[in-house]
């Protein structure tokens, strides 16, 4: 059996290995599973007091760099016993890390080409390459006598799918809300609900239509869009923004696992709220206004309705 040794200063360090030399100094309770974890805590707050002692002396405290290397490579130490502790690789922790970080936060601000889901399809069951809609709002009267504030999308002079209120006891603009579906089909691709809208089912696939662009799906992108919608009015509908909490993304994520959408990259998610946000708050700044979905370039782009238009 090869025994490990120590590796010289010179010699890099895997996290792997660092992991099962460290095991040789751990004393901490076998049984204990919260021993690693309170360790881990402590030198966390060890380590923010020494920030704090630079913040009180930053021209005098010269210790800082060393006291912050060791408290670093104690958080590591105590790292690697809680994987120990739960049966995990250090290593192949530090890569799935990298590997969704990588995904969630992709440099560049390009997205780069993707394979449509409806590809070789006729034309009548394939998304357009893109797609310009006017949304208009109005006040109008309910049914029951109630005054309104209702949006209505166009493609042309064709309307898209039935008008839209807020259906709620407070303006919140969600009548707007059709904008997200845009920034879906834009972005990634995929959108059940505006394949319904526009009447782009794939109909000559039986399963996908039944599956990918059935009511399950279509309600599953409503949900997600409901759920992204109230976790936006908290942080003023990501206008300040330049990254939607990474928490967000991956509930869409995982809401829309098991459908095609799933291909797509939690960047591509983070894009498509991002369009989708830019827009909204246009066309709420506007009162309306005028998108254009490139699925090439997947872009939602919005010019604002001229002055004194109805359309």
């Amino acid at each position: 059996m090869t025994t490990l040794e120590p590796q010289s200063e010179d010699e890099p360090m895997d996290l792997t290995s660092y992991q099962e030399l460290s095991a040789r100094t751990d004393i901490l309770t076998a049984d204990d599973p919260l021993m690693p974890l309170l360790g881990l805590a402590g030198e966390v707050g060890q380590l923010i007091a020494e920030y704090k002692k630079r913040q009180r002396d930053r021209q005098g405290y010269r210790a800082f760099e060393d006291e912050v290397s060791e408290e670093l490579g104690d958080i590591l130490w105590y790292a690697a016993a809680l994987a120990r502790h739960n049966g995990l690789d250090l290593g192949e922790i530090a890569r799935a890390n990298l590997a969704k970080t990588h995904d969630l936060f992709r440099s560049g601000t390009e997205l780069p080409g993707q394979d449509p889901f409806d590809a070789g399809l006729p034309d009548g069951q394939r998304f357009p390459d893109q797609l310009t809609v006017t949304l208009v709002e109005t006040e109008e009267t309910s049914k029951h006598g109630e005054r309104l504030q209702r949006v209505r999308m166009y493609a042309g002079d064709s309307p898209v799918g039935d008008p839209l209120d807020d259906n709620s006891e407070h303006d919140d603009d969600y009548r707007y809300h059709d904008v997200f579906h845009l920034a879906h089909m834009a972005v990634l691709g995929w959108s059940p609900v505006m394949r319904r809208l526009l009447d782009r089912k794939r109909s000559n696939q039986p399963s996908v239509d039944r599956i990918q662009d059935g009511g399950r799906a279509a309600a599953i992108e409503e949900g997600l869009t409901a759920y992204v919608f109230t976790m936006a009015d908290a942080h003023s509908y990501f206008a300040n923004l330049q990254h939607v909490p990474p928490s967000i993304i991956k509930t869409c994520a995982k809401m829309t696992a098991h459908l095609e959408v799933s291909a797509r990259s939690l960047a591509d998610w983070h894009q498509a709220v991002i369009a989708g946000y830019d827009a909204f708050r246009n066309v709420v700044a506007h009162r309306g206004g005028t998108l254009t979905a490139d699925l090439n370039r997947r872009t939602l782009t919005y010019d604002a309705p001229p002055r004194g238009s109805d359309r």
